[in-house]
């Protein structure tokens, strides 16, 4: 770490192992946040974050800490070799936080890539690392799509701010789109152009 290192400074990865992702190192207010692509061997870090995301935030989720903690671990390493890139923040040698890019491989729609899954740890919040992780979301897609897009719960405020200052604008609405225990949520359509 730098003392004064300026907010959002990027530094390249030195060893150039995760060059194809463009592995950044971040820092914000003096804290290093290194986003790189996970890995099946990162299988147990990644499901215990996804997991406590689902299970203190559900609301802002698709998926269910039901329907995903009952999964085997061959399922979670699945789907990190799969075709979505997930990436992760560390801050030190712990994962602070994901998300989870995804190109569209149809060929009419492969101009169109997907954000998704984005969650910080509450102990790692307000260090910029959900910050880090679109900033690298974004320079891994800008070079492979046109447009990006992700859904926000209407009322999660802050994470709209946050895909806001990363250049996406609210396209639509879907009422109701979600319910959890009985309670509906609408969901907000966000798109960034690249271009």
């Amino acid at each position: 770490q730098r003392a004064g290192a300026r907010r959002g400074a990027v530094h390249e990865d030195p060893t150039g192992a995760n060059r194809r992702l463009g592995g950044a190192l971040w820092e914000f207010r003096c804290v290093s946040v290194r986003v790189r692509k996970l890995e099946p061997m990162d299988t147990i870090a990644v499901r215990d974050l996804r997991l406590e995301g689902l299970r203190l935030s559900p609301q802002n989720f698709g998926s269910s800490w039901e329907e995903e903690a009952t999964q085997p671990l061959a399922w979670w390493e699945s789907r990190l070799g799969g075709g979505a890139h997930w990436l992760g923040a560390e801050i030190g040698s712990e994962l602070a936080g994901l998300t989870v890019v995804s190109l569209n491989h149809r060929m009419k729609l492969a101009h169109n890539a997907e954000v998704g899954a984005v969650y910080v740890a509450e102990r790692f919040r307000r260090r910029g690392v959900g910050t880090a992780l679109m900033q690298s979301a974004m320079e891994y897609l800008k070079s492979r799509a046109l447009f990006a897009t992700l859904t926000v719960n209407a009322q999660n405020h802050e994470a709209r701010r946050l895909y806001e200052r990363s250049g996406f604008i609210v396209c639509g609405q879907l009422e109701r789109g979600l319910i959890v225990d009985g309670v509906f949520y609408d969901e907000l359509m966000m798109r960034a152009r690249f271009t």
